[in-house]
């Protein structure tokens, strides 16, 4: 929505804070000085606002619905002019995430609203929804847990999924490789997402068989865009046994489907330290730190299995939150309407 409502001066701006985005991800200097700018502590100025908010502030002005976002800059953009139902669904909250003027901030657990109020957020504006996870995946999510819990009890190969985050950081995607290359060897299988569109999933496959991947061991999953292609990892979840990513919104399901997880480091960007922290407080997350962690991936995994940690983790992930938080928020702004 927001590059067809953005034009002139406004949509320069978010095409310039994409570009950054892309470049934060790129390692080295550039992802240090990302992450600089971007500092848990940082929240937007009034010329970043005016910049990026304009076209946005000029289409909502006067509108009497509820305005539904799922990022803080747009709740900070548009919380002037309506009423804005922020819905913050990352466990983590940085004061980058608080937006006290919002009508509504929906938030996954106590701990999220406690930080958020802490950073001046009104009790008030504040919902505790649960974790939000997707409704296919709450659908069948204890059955789904079993099968894992028996899988993971078995000698049988594992299926592992590696997921590369939205700017795709070349030190991840480095690791993401690696770490493929290595459990297919050992006999496992992985699903890999790796952005959207068939070209990328065509270059990524050829990618990781260069990096050494059993062809006939990994399938790449993709979508023509951000929402199709969510749909489609979703849809392989019930599949995975582990799942190693950033430590972004996905922690979620490690956290309350009982599907371990593998946190890529270096962390990039504002929310990733405090979910990775969350989730290794509860038991379901180890780090994969740097590319010869990864290519020893195989007997890492081998040894968390033999020792029962792998099962553990999962048992960790399972039954402690409501998942039902994409309900519950639906529920709260039907009847605010």
């Amino acid at each position: 929505m927001v590059p067809q409502l953005c034009t002139g001066t406004s949509g320069l701006a978010w095409s310039m804070a994409r570009t950054a985005y892309r470049l934060g991800g790129q390692g080295g200097p550039a992802t240090w000085l990302y992450n600089r700018l971007r500092s848990p502590d940082a929240t937007p100025s009034g010329l970043q606002l005016r910049l990026l908010g304009s076209s946005l502030r000029k289409t909502f002005t006067g509108y009497e619905g509820v305005c539904i976002v799922d990022h803080p800059i747009l709740a900070y953009i548009l919380a002037p002019v309506c009423r804005v139902a922020y819905l913050h669904c990352e466990i983590a909250a940085p004061a980058l995430a608080a937006v006290p003027a919002a009508w509504r901030t929906f938030v996954p657990l106590e701990a999220t609203a406690q930080k958020l109020e802490a950073f001046g957020v009104s009790h008030e504006r504040l919902f505790v929804t649960g974790l939000v996870v997707e409704p296919e995946l709450t659908d069948k999510a204890e059955s789904t847990f079993r099968a894992r819990i028996a899988r993971l009890a078995s000698d049988q190969p594992l299926t592992i999924g590696f997921f590369a985050s939205g700017a795709e950081p070349r030190p991840h995607t480095a690791v993401i490789a690696a770490g493929l290359a290595s459990v297919t060897r050992a006999g496992h299988k992985a699903v890999v997402s790796w952005g959207t569109g068939m070209l990328k999933a065509a270059k990524t496959q050829f990618a990781l068989r260069r990096a050494g991947a059993l062809d006939e061991s990994f399938r790449v999953i993709w979508g023509r865009d951000r929402r199709s292609s969510t749909a489609a990892v979703a849809g392989a979840i019930p599949d995975l046994d582990l799942m190693v990513c950033a430590a972004h919104e996905r922690t979620g399901w490690a956290v309350g489907l009982g599907l371990p997880m593998l946190a890529l480091l270096p962390h990039i960007g504002p929310f990733a330290p405090d979910n990775f922290a969350f989730a290794s407080e509860q038991g379901v997350c180890l780090p994969l730190d740097g590319t010869a962690a990864a290519a020893r991936l195989d007997d890492t995994l081998a040894e968390l299995r033999r020792s029962g940690r792998l099962a553990e983790m999962a048992r960790s992930g399972w039954g402690r939150y409501p998942i039902n938080g994409a309900e519950t928020i639906a529920r709260a702004l039907l009847s605010a309407t």
